[in-house]
């Protein structure tokens, strides 16, 4: 039997109490709850509060018979839409709460007794200004940590823990407490021994913080970007000459040809590529006007930057370029180093290929507009951009017969350093080798 004063409630965080001519408004990003009832009123401002046990609020609808069970209705009616704080108190303290981030997947929080307790691997740890948060990404529920006490105790539920030790190793954790304690945990998805197959914790993580319906939180702009400069230098180094554009439609082959024709093509031919054939490709693919691109980009924002680093390309020296889509040109980050030729090999082993390619394009990305914009979507949008990008050159390579490759990873680390930039505010995002086919 808990002890009277071991849960207490509070509206979620991101729960808004509006005053209303008819009584209140609870309002989330995802939905509003209208309560016009006058004991469920009274409720809700009390929860308003926080950290509010069930037999304060049964005693604000005092000299209601029916109170308790008023009360008990209301607060499991929040509970089921996610909107309802859950307390675990000792000693009039609050040690632990329950934040739900949507609705719960099930009941109420049980207590299921065990012989050994010990925490998911999927459980994730993030310092808060209280104490700790607690999380299963994925999870529709974190809970949070708000006595120092509790820290011993998660070391031992991470190596596993028998229930018998408990009183020994945290002391000052009285047992119905620690029975509270494994209720929410196992609510949250953070004890070990769900049946689930669980994926690997980062994808969780990743889609958990850029698809709808796993938080309240509303997903999309969330403020506006400055302006985007492609490179360091108002006038490229190399101006590029913009081709006719009526002559390359006049001798492109139909689309749909082209798009069935398409492969991956890591095999490059003897002669090298020509400025004029990447000439023709960075302009297909990535020239900007007035203000668009041929492929599509979160809020048209273009952040991504594309480099060339040039192995063998008739017209141009080796080295690492960057191309300034707007002004459709070439400027030169660094001449041929070993730290290229470091990126060129990376790229072969990646690509299964035997030689060197004759060009790795290499796409960064400059997340800090994306974030100013999207905020926890801009990794999300960057990525879609980077697979519009591929596409987008894999087609125009195919109707040029050219060679074309998408790669699935580079040294991020290494580039950083070649273009003198943090490796997370413009990161390596996407790699392609190109070439010749003849």
């Amino acid at each position: 039997m808990d002890q009277p004063d071991i849960w207490a409630y509070g509206l979620a965080p991101d729960i808004l109490l509006d005053e209303a001519d008819q009584g209140v408004n609870l309002r989330s990003p995802s939905g509003s709850i209208s309560i016009t009832d006058r004991s469920e009123v009274t409720l809700a401002r009390k929860l308003a509060q926080g950290g509010v046990s069930e037999a304060v609020l049964t005693a604000c609808l005092a000299p209601n018979p029916d109170a308790a069970d008023v009360c008990a209705a209301f607060l499991f009616r929040l509970d089921q839409r996610g909107f309802l704080c859950r307390f675990v108190i000792q000693n009039s303290l609050a040690i632990s709460v329950c934040v739900p981030q949507r609705a719960p997947e099930t009941g109420l929080p049980t207590f299921k007794p065990r012989k050994t307790f010990r925490l998911s691997p999927q459980t994730l740890f993030q310092p808060d200004k209280k104490g700790f948060r607690a999380m299963v990404p994925g999870s529709w529920a974190t809970v949070d940590l708000l006595d120092p006490q509790i820290g011993p105790l998660l070391f031992k539920l991470s190596e596993g823990m028998e229930a018998t030790q408990v009183t020994n190793c945290v002391p000052g954790l009285e047992l119905h407490a620690f029975e509270a304690l494994m209720r929410l945990f196992e609510w949250c998805d953070l004890l070990d021994g769900t049946a689930k197959t669980q994926p690997p914790v980062h994808e969780v993580l990743f889609h958990s913080h850029t698809r709808l319906g796993f938080t309240r939180t509303k997903l999309g702009k969330t403020g506006k970007p400055q302006t985007f400069r492609q490179t360091a230098k108002d006038i490229p180094d190399i101006a590029l000459p913009l081709p006719n554009v009526a002559d390359l439609i006049a001798s492109d082959p139909p689309h749909l040809l082209v798009s069935r024709s398409r492969r991956s093509r890591r095999d490059q031919g003897r002669t090298s590529i020509n400025l004029a054939q990447l000439n023709e490709l960075l302009f297909r693919c990535f020239y900007q006007e007035n203000g668009h691109r041929s492929y599509p980009s979160g809020g048209a924002l273009y952040s991504l930057t594309t480099y060339l680093l040039v192995n063998r390309c008739d017209g141009l020296v080796p080295g690492l370029y960057a191309y300034d889509a707007a002004s459709h040109g070439l400027t030169m980050v660094t001449k041929f180093t070993r730290a290229l030729k470091g990126l060129l090999e990376d790229a072969a082993a990646s690509a299964n290929c035997a030689s060197n390619t004759q060009i790795l394009l290499l796409l960064s990305s400059d997340m800090a507009i994306t974030r100013t914009a999207y905020g926890d979507l801009a990794y999300s949008l960057t990525l879609k951009e980077v697979g519009a990008v591929y596409q987008n050159v894999q087609l125009a390579s195919e109707a040029m017969k050219l060679a074309a490759c998408p790669l699935g990873t580079g040294n991020s680390l290494a580039f950083a350093k070649v273009i003198g930039q943090n490796v997370y505010d413009t990161p390596l995002v996407g790699e392609m080798i190109i070439g010749s086919s003849e």
